[in-house]
């Protein structure tokens, strides 16, 4: 089970749903993690979670679209544990603003002037992680970058113009770096989720009132029952992620991975 033994993460978002889901996959197989959130609390529980495992752990709070936070991230992941080997850009940098009317629906009624603004955002919170720590891991000659975006990216779906302009250039700028950091043996790659139970996205379609739309609400009802293995847990993707992040995922770079049970395939 330690196939990740002695390997630092940093895991964005840790602090729930799926990016606690990776880190707690990634604390299993052995990986010290630096969990990344905004909230304290949260966090303590995540932690207290990973020393259940007997894992070591610490949080670093910090905003992902915020180059400063990100570079400090960084930073203190090296003083605490020596390094970096493992980045998993799981947050999503502003996922209200993703389930707004004006933002995800139809082409005709969005508002896109908040649509660009979202998607430079949300591209800002996967990448500006990794900018900060490629230094780092060049250092440990190699490491792995999984990012973890949307389906979205991938597969076409009516209403989603902002995620899938987002989601399919960060698919396209994974494979550019893994091209670019392929020299210094640091791996890249990419999963692309669908619905996900227990995540800031379920709870806001199934468990607050008017958390999104009735047409975002029927549309994550469909996927749920068209599902063939059923609706994935984030301990399902971060199962997927910390394979990704092995020695044994070793001569995968630059490949996109779609964990959505059969839902789609490519």
């Amino acid at each position: 089970m330690n196939t990740l033994e002695g390997k630092v993460a940093v895991v964005t978002g840790a602090t729930g749903g799926i990016g606690k889901g990776v880190a707690l996959r990634l604390a299993a197989h052995g990986a010290q993690i630096v969990v990344n959130g905004r909230n304290e609390q949260k966090a303590a529980r995540v932690l207290d979670e990973i020393r259940d495992l007997g894992g070591a752990s610490c949080f670093v709070p910090g905003d992902v679209r915020s180059k400063s936070d990100m570079d400090r991230l960084a930073a203190e992941a090296v003083t605490a544990y020596g390094g970096i080997d493992i980045v998993v850009p799981s947050a999503g940098g502003n996922d209200d603003e993703a389930r707004s009317p004006a933002v995800r629906g139809s082409f005709a009624d969005i508002d896109l002037t908040r649509v660009t603004d979202f998607v430079g955002q949300a591209v800002a919170a996967k990448l500006l992680v990794v900018q900060a720590a490629i230094p780092h891991m060049q250092e440990r000659s190699g490491g792995s970058v999984v990012f973890v975006t949307s389906e979205g990216g991938r597969t076409p779906t009516p209403g989603q113009t902002a995620i899938a302009t987002f989601s399919g250039g960060l698919i396209m700028a994974s494979k550019v770096l893994s091209k670019e950091l392929a020299r210094h043996q640091i791996r890249v790659n990419c999963v692309c989720v669908t619905v996900v139970r227990d995540s800031p996205s379920w709870e806001a379609a199934f468990s607050r009132e008017g958390g999104v739309s009735d047409h975002h609400r029927k549309q994550y009802q469909k996927i749920s029952d068209r599902s063939p293995f059923g609706v994935a847990t984030p301990q399902d993707i971060g199962n997927v992620v910390s394979f990704l992040a092995s020695a044994e995922a070793h001569y995968l770079t630059g490949a996109t991975v779609s964990p959505t049970g059969g839902l789609t395939v490519h």
